[in-house]
């Protein structure tokens, strides 16, 4: 069997400094990603989660791909292999979005969500293509999913909801999807 063929990797999470059952996963997961032979693409923020995942990434020999914002710089990971910083939200969105091969969201605030929901929102209309995996530590996003489930069984998708994203509990089971989907893909 070969090994899969390394991906850029979109990770949307919080900056925060979090409860170890969250900085756990985050670490398990950038060392997945690392020793996987893929590349991060993240927020380029050098605290919190962003930091524990990319210290992971960069720890198992794996690229760091970082897209931040202008009043966020003085933040920024200053050893990434590639940064750009996007002059909005909106612009950094985008950005992230067109340089992953697929998407992960892990637990994060206000900020996470909306990008979590413009990705679903883009893949609904299909304006995106690429796997999307909800990373659901501890049961974060439960009560999301069962949003979710009931906007499918109320017609408020037009797609199932397996169409939209796969959800996982664990950082193997994410990167495991990633691997299997990518390999699936015709190549162009």
């Amino acid at each position: 069997m070969t090994a899969p063929a390394p991906l850029n990797i979109c990770v949307f999470l919080s900056a925060g400094d979090l409860d170890e059952q969250y900085t756990r996963v985050a670490r398990e997961f950038g060392e997945l990603i690392g020793a996987g032979g893929h590349t991060l693409v993240w927020g380029g923020s050098d605290v919190g989660m962003m930091k524990i995942l990319a210290d992971a990434v960069r720890g198992a020999g794996g690229r760091l791909v970082g897209v931040s914002v202008e009043f966020l710089r003085k933040s920024a990971r200053p050893d990434a292999d590639e940064m750009t910083f996007a002059k909005d939200l909106g612009e950094r969105k985008a950005l992230l979005l067109g340089a992953a091969d697929a998407v992960v969201v892990m637990v994060g605030g206000m900020g996470t969500l909306d990008e979590a929901t413009e990705v679903l929102e883009l893949r609904k209309h299909g304006r995106y293509d690429k796997p999307v995996v909800l990373l659901n530590t501890a049961g974060f996003y439960d009560g999301l999913i069962l949003q979710l489930r009931r906007m499918e069984a109320e017609g408020f998708l037009p797609v199932t909801l397996a169409d939209l994203l796969h959800v996982a509990d664990t950082a193997a089971d994410a990167l495991a999807h990633l691997e299997q989907t990518a390999a699936a893909q015709p190549i162009a």
